[in-house]
């Protein structure tokens, strides 16, 4: 009997090491990389203490050991925090087959909780420096309660302000970057009213290259419901152009039409705003199918109709306002990372989109 416990404490330790395997991953690589850095630091405080005891042989090392240098404390601290680096980075390059999105959450959690919880520690730490050995120690004791309390109180908090489970799929998508079409429209002409002509050309441009990410969970009651974020395009003016990085690779059939209408008015030409009105109102091959399966496919054109309306008349404006004003679009394919190029100061903006269930109007886009 006892033989059957034990295998099934074993099947079920096996279970949750694959149900769980990125977290447990990440933490690993967190605690390998904390702990390699830590020898390092250990070794210094040694050898100064191994000093100190040798200019003064009656020093206590024990008491020694209990009241550390500031400076000891805070690259301690540096060494968890670097650690916890460590495991995000580690998180969120893993595949995505590996975990659901739910463990990115739990992981950014951990995370938080630890960061937090040695920020308080190590005030606790300071804090105690320079004091007597008895009230360094009640001081310590105060602040290591604190920093399991602060950190799980707050985690409690930020429950009700955190993204819901599609933002942490967005989040996770905007660190570890993504292939995406990038555009760079020059300007003959870089002044206000020619960047304000160009954003109005473009803008419709630049909701169809943002992304919905899409997350389908179940409630206790047994009903299904869908989270909703978005991963926008971005863009800039840089160096007398404007780029524009999208949150992908945009087929070429719709691409080329709008490289074309834009090539033409850099040629000084005024191409017919509804060819390129049609490509900023063309619906998804996702709505298009949704819109068959439903018997609306009428409607789906209607709508479609009145929106090559409304565009051609604020397209053949905007048209004519950057006539010879633009040069021939140049187009690649890279890898882009909104959060790496935000800490670069590189100065990308993203574009306003709807939000909560009013992004699944974006569906109509490619």
């Amino acid at each position: 009997m006892i033989w059957l416990v034990c295998l099934m404490m074993v099947l079920m330790g096996l279970l949750m090491l694959w149900a769980f395997s990125a977290i447990l991953i990440s933490i690993a690589a967190g605690l390998i990389t904390s702990a390699l850095l830590w020898q390092p630091l250990r070794w210094w405080r040694r050898h100064q203490l191994l000093r100190a005891k040798a200019q003064n042989p009656a020093l206590d090392l024990n008491a020694e050991l209990q009241n550390h240098p500031a400076l000891f404390y805070g690259l301690s601290a540096l060494l968890i925090w670097l650690g916890v680096a460590v495991m995000l980075w580690t998180l969120i390059h893993l595949p995505e087959r590996m975990f659901s999105p739910e463990q990115l959450s739990l992981g950014v959690g951990i995370a938080f909780v630890v960061s937090l919880g040695t920020l308080v520690r190590l005030v606790g730490n300071l804090l105690s420096t320079g004091k007597g050995a008895e009230a360094a120690a009640d001081i310590k004791a105060t602040w290591a309660l604190a920093s399991w309390l602060v950190p799980m109180f707050t985690v409690i908090v930020l429950i009700f302000f955190a993204p819901n489970t599609a933002g942490w799929m967005v989040w996770r998508e905007e660190w570890r970057g993504y292939p995406s079409t990038q555009l760079r429209i020059p300007l003959t002409t870089d002044d206000g009213p020619s960047r304000e002509a160009l954003m109005a050309l473009v803008e419709p441009l630049l909701q169809q290259g943002s992304r919905v990410v899409r997350y389908h969970a179940r409630s206790r009651s047994g009903s299904s419901y869908t989270l909703l974020d978005a991963v926008p395009a971005r863009y800039r003016f840089h160096r007398a152009a404007m780029e524009i990085q999208l949150a992908g690779l945009m087929p070429d059939e719709q691409l080329n039409l709008h490289q074309q209408a834009l090539d033409m008015v850099a040629r000084g030409d005024t191409p017919d705003p509804s060819l390129l009105a049609y490509a900023q109102c063309q619906p998804s091959p996702e709505q298009m199918a949704r819109s068959r399966l439903f018997s609306q496919r009428q409607q789906l054109v209607q709508e479609m109709r009145g929106c090559v309306q409304s565009r051609t008349a604020d397209l053949r404006t905007a048209m004519e306002a950057l006539k010879g004003r633009l040069q021939p679009v140049e187009v690649e394919h890279n890898w882009f990372s909104p959060q790496r190029s935000n800490w670069l100061l590189q100065g990308w903006q993203a574009v306003k989109l709807p939000e909560g269930d009013d992004l699944s109007r974006l569906d109509a886009l490619r």
